[in-house]
């Protein structure tokens, strides 16, 4: 072999290589089944493959999903509030002294007038109702039945018996500031009671008149714009004997109030002011 010299390097280099000789071991037979992890990889490949491609088009196929509201748990369900009794608060006056004529009168429940009964008067309440009746000055109540229709003096939304002005601490005063309340009767507040609230339709009244005259031309009028009147019997503190004027029969309050809306406006220059009252 030639000696190293800076010279020579190409040609030293050329003489290397081809002087290297790469010997490979012979390969081994290998049993069938040992193939090694590559090869059991390779086998599953395919398998794999087809399962990857069966989870994406089950994946893009199915449908959006879309949000549900839990539902609640069995015997929990949301239930509604239930419907509140009647609430009125205003001036209440009362009725049957001596020498007012009411005592032993039939109301418009049909029984007749007690004073010292514990009942009342309402225009709407259906006959029957219990209501707790509170002086709100001097905190005094008690229950009384509504078997009456009234008061129809201008401002007032009930008239006690003598017995419950007394009783409530207003019999000298003769009125009092009041609050209604619709009861059963051990006193617990409830709702107006659907079925005696349908029994008694409401009807628009709209004068208590004593001349004939008066009485036929108002008819007439009210007549020819709102359909039949009708007229009820009836008597003053004073005694004197007179005729309710009255309009309609709805059993919608709403319906009522529309109607004695168009009336007062009808009437404006007679100074007559109708009010919503039941039918008995």
């Amino acid at each position: 072999m030639a000696s190293f010299h800076p010279d020579n390097w190409s040609q030293a280099c050329a003489h290397w290589i081809h002087e290297i000789q790469v010997v490979f071991d012979p390969p081994v037979p290998s049993e069938p089944g040992n193939g090694g992890f590559l090869r059991l990889t390779r086998l599953g490949a395919s398998q794999w493959a087809a399962l990857v491609a069966l989870a994406f088009t089950l994946h893009c196929t199915r449908p959006p999903s879309t949000f549900t509201r839990p539902l609640p748990p069995p015997g929990r369900m949301p239930v509604s509030a239930p419907p509140a009794p009647f609430v009125e608060e205003g001036t209440a006056s009362w009725y049957g002294g001596d020498g007012d004529g009411f005592a032993g009168q039939p109301t418009a429940s049909g029984e007749p007038y007690d004073p010292d009964a514990y009942t009342c008067a309402h225009r709407t309440l259906p006959l029957g109702t219990l209501v707790e009746v509170t002086n709100l000055r001097n905190g005094e109540h008690a229950l009384f039945r509504v078997n009456d229709r009234g008061p129809f003096a201008r401002g007032r939304i009930l008239d006690l018996s003598r017995k419950g002005a007394k009783v409530l601490g207003f019999l000298d005063q003769g009125v009092a500031r009041v609050r209604i309340e619709t009861v059963n009767p051990e006193g617990v507040p409830v709702p107006l009671d659907p079925a005696l609230d349908q029994q008694d339709p409401y009807v628009v009244q709209v004068a208590a008149l004593s001349d004939p005259a008066n009485i036929a031309a108002l008819e007439e009028t009210l007549g020819d714009a709102f359909g039949p009147v009708s007229l009820q019997d009836a008597v003053t503190q004073r005694g004197v004997l007179v005729k309710r004027v009255r309009v309609g029969s709805y059993t919608q309050r709403g319906d009522a109030e529309k109607a004695a809306q168009q009336i007062a406006k009808l009437l404006k220059d007679r100074g007559i002011e109708p009010f919503i009252t039941r039918r008995r």
